[in-house]
């Protein structure tokens, strides 16, 4: 299976060379390639499950967001919901409810969907994910966490200690908007050290949550702190995908090789249950 993997994957790039090459040339006559260069990418971050948080409301966004996901070369989502006590109360029988009304067209689409959780941090997160209360990351030990802006860093590290102590693997959800690690990008490497992984939204690296989070996101994308890019997408239009245009930033500015790791082999990884 190993080898027949390995063998799509080569076709595929062989495949983007070739469109590649043919758009440079189509180039030279034309202002505009009529060739669209389609990306592989997987979101572990997406609100696109219907009626179960601020994300899409009704199974018709939820299926136009498929629609955009495909469009933009996606091949695997993780559903998110939020769980926060108070907010958001996860419920988790719609949750797989509403999963079950929505993999039947992703299946058409040839999206591969999982469910997950962005669990936002309290001392009851261990006893939920080992008790099934919420869900890890497609039924593996990773763990989608989610901090308040302004969560001390002792407590963020204190809390991602514990998860890993459990045998979890704790992904800080979209780490441009912790203060304390604004504050200290070296805080961001400590929390690798640690086992931790980071996760960073598209939208922030193109600039689209405000300059502050474009050059931080720049700052730790140079220094090579960030191990997932993802969506984070809420709808269609408000807070919608970017995943292609933020992959085409990153290939540009860093290299294919760099965009791959960040937004399909380490997705890639979180979607199997490899762990590092």
């Amino acid at each position: 299976m190993l080898g027949g993997c390995s063998f799509l994957y080569t076709k595929y790039i062989i495949m983007q060379w070739c469109i590649q090459v043919l758009n440079k040339n189509l180039r030279k006559y034309r202002r505009y390639s009529i060739i669209k260069v389609m990306y592989n990418i997987i979101d572990i971050h997406c609100h696109l499950l219907c009626g179960v948080d601020d994300g899409a409301k009704t199974i018709e966004e939820s299926e136009a967001m498929l629609q955009e996901a495909h469009r933009q070369g996606i091949t695997g989502i993780i559903l998110t919901p939020h769980y926060r006590h108070g907010m958001f109360s996860y419920p988790k029988e719609l949750i797989e409810e509403n999963f079950a009304l929505l993999q039947p067209y992703a299946m058409e689409l040839g999206i591969t969907l999982a469910l997950g959780t962005e669990y936002h941090v309290n001392s009851h997160m261990v006893e939920a994910l080992e008790g099934g209360r919420c869900l890890t990351l497609a039924g593996t030990r990773y763990v989608l966490a989610e901090f308040s802006h302004d969560a001390e860093y002792s407590y963020i590290y204190q809390m991602a200690q514990e998860l890993i102590f459990h045998g979890f693997v704790p992904i800080i959800a979209h780490i441009e908007r912790c203060a304390a690690i604004t504050a200290d990008m070296e805080n961001a490497d400590r929390l690798k050290s640690l086992g931790a992984w980071i996760q960073i939204n598209a939208d922030a690296v193109l600039g689209m949550e405000g300059t502050a989070a474009r050059r931080f996101c720049k700052k730790m994308l140079k220094a090579g702190y960030v191990d997932v890019i993802a969506s984070d997408s809420h709808g269609t239009v408000k807070r919608a995908c970017h995943m292609d245009r933020c992959y085409a930033l990153l290939e540009k500015k860093y290299g294919r090789e760099y965009a791959d790791e960040l937004m399909y082999d380490m997705p890639y990884k979180v979607l199997n249950g490899v762990m590092q």
